[in-house]
């Protein structure tokens, strides 16, 4: 995989005039076999779980991903040796030993060719996608979010997001967020709607240049009868112990945290929930874009190196943020779920308790998050399951390309190495052959919000819902802000889209939310700061 996409000239002479090359670059769209993250090899979705199975079972047994066994002896021989180990040992656990049992049965049934085929399933995808304007921001330059309740196993849909542009009343900057609920939508929908003006609300209490308009103040406003002065007090005392400098990172960090704290404290007033025992609760993953002035930026002779503005990123429970940066990716968050041992040994210290129902175990054996918002009612889970986020600040350069933010739908099936990777070839693909993208791949124009869109992709198309050829390579050749905006838009809907139905194709059995980020690093990957040829 080269570091940059293909440049607008290079993607403008693919030659696809050959009927064969014209069916080899749609299937490539079509079917996608996306890279196994351990093997390096490509892998059929439908084979993609069993694939990733096998490689956790050769850990387990103490082998290399490269190091399969050949015949059934040798893989009997290996099971009797972790055994015997593990027996050895101080303390058995019986875990260890059914993981090892699991594991031989599972590399068993490979050796045996005994996994069934499995038919390419009907897949009922009732896909919505959002596309945001932001027509001005230098630094976000299309936002696309696109949803599925996942109607083959999920009956409603628990995944709620926002997305502000102008935030706090500044250019270059912009909110997102994506919150993923349990237990009803209650909570995930109810932090959409209103974590980010209590973020803004702490912002701006240590950088002025956020403002809240009217009626944020009057929201705010609103609360005064929820956090009581002793509160108050006691956030301020927390604050000022604890703040290094009103615009630093570390002010930030702090404004996430208290806005997080609040905002499960409004959770905690059950409003809308119907259980009397067991209220809702979200994970949540959220980014602030921020635009920096030109006094404030990091000015260096090489561009590459010239910082852009920052991108601040919180999350709390078991979804993700993937930053592309030179063609890598790089995790943004972390993990606040029982597959994290320090997550499991703060809860068990405070008195929890993991249940062993799932391969990692169930807090109080109910959820999988071990920090979130909400999980009010149940009294034991909520001291086990706690509001403090994880916090991250860092610079935007321009070999910043794009950002992935995703319920843990997308990360139960895939690694983030496969999702940059599978973004990267997608894009390389949409530029190679934008006129034989179909309406399937970018989706009807009514899948689309039309609330979210001012200007968006589909405007003054005579045909809706499709591209024209002549006009994409119109948008492609041309340089105009307008046209790179609409390239931009397309390019994000359909690595969106795609992205997702990789996702259910390949098992995924929950709820699943993909927001996709463009960012200035896209410009020299798209060819689009270079002259048309």
């Amino acid at each position: 995989m080269s570091t940059f996409l293909p440049t607008i000239e290079e993607a403008s002479n693919v030659d696809l005039q050959t009927p064969d090359n014209r069916k080899e670059q749609i299937s490539e769209m079509n079917e996608i076999w996306p890279i196994c993250s351990v093997c390096q090899e490509r892998v059929n979705l439908r084979s993609l779980i069993n694939h990733k199975q096998c490689h956790r079972a050769n850990k387990v047994l103490g082998w290399k991903p490269e190091d399969d066994p050949s015949n059934l002896h040798i893989l009997t021989v290996q099971k009797g040796k972790m055994i015997s180990r593990i027996e050895s040992s101080s303390e058995c656990k019986y875990r260890q030993h059914q993981k090892i049992n699991h594991s031989y049965e599972t590399l068993k049934g490979k050796l045996l060719s005994m996994a069934p085929y499995i038919p390419k399933p009907y897949m009922p995808f009732e896909m919505s996608c959002h596309v945001y304007d932001m027509d001005g921001n230098s630094l976000a330059k299309s936002i696309v979010i696109c949803s599925d309740k996942n109607a083959s196993w999920q009956s409603s849909m628990e995944d709620s997001f926002t997305v502000l542009n102008n935030y706090g009343q500044r250019q270059n900057t912009c909110f997102a967020g994506i919150f993923d609920g349990y237990h009803g939508n209650v909570a995930a929908f109810t932090v959409a709607a209103e974590f980010p003006t209590l973020l803004l609300d702490r912002i701006s209490a240590i950088d002025t240049s956020y403002k809240l308009n009217d009626e944020e103040k009057f929201f705010i406003r609103s609360l005064d009868t929820i956090f009581e002065d002793k509160y108050k007090e006691s956030e301020h005392i927390f604050t000022t112990e604890n703040k290094k400098g009103a615009k630093d990172v570390e002010g930030i960090h702090l404004a996430y945290a208290k806005a997080f704290w609040r905002m499960d404290r409004m959770l905690q007033l059950g409003r809308k929930e119907s259980s009397k025992s067991r209220w809702s609760g979200c994970s949540a993953v959220t980014c602030l874009i921020d635009g920096v002035t030109v006094a404030d930026t990091k000015m260096s002779t090489d561009k590459d190196k010239t910082r852009l503005g920052m991108l601040h990123v919180a999350n709390i429970g078991n979804i993700k943020a993937i930053l592309c940066k030179n063609g890598k990716s790089h995790c943004l968050t972390r993990d606040h779920s029982t597959a994290n041992g320090q997550e499991r040994t703060r809860v068990l210290k405070s008195g929890g308790s993991v249940s062993s129902n799932e391969s990692c175990g169930l807090v109080e054996g109910f959820s999988k998050v071990t920090r979130g918002l909400g999980f009010h009612g149940d009294p034991q889970l909520k001291n086990s399951v706690i509001p403090a986020p994880y916090t991250l600040s860092i610079p935007i350069y321009m070999t910043c390309q794009f950002l992935i933010l995703a319920s843990s739908g997308l990360w139960e099936v895939l690694s983030a190495r496969e999702v940059i990777t599978m973004a990267q070839e997608l894009m390389t693909t949409f530029l190679r052959c934008p006129q034989d993208v179909n309406a399937d791949s970018i989706g009807p124009e009514e899948d689309f919000q039309s609330d979210d869109i001012k200007n968006g992709p589909h405007e003054d198309r005579d045909t809706p819902g499709h591209l024209c050829a002549t006009d994409v390579k119109a948008d492609i050749l041309g340089n105009s802000a307008d046209n790179r905006r609409k390239l931009y838009n397309r390019a994000a809907v359909f690595v969106c889209r795609q992205i997702m139905k990789t996702a259910m194709m390949a098992g995924c059995q929950q709820n699943i939310t993909v927001c996709l980020i463009l960012l200035p690093g896209c410009e020299p990957g798209f060819g689009l700061d270079k002259p048309s040829g």
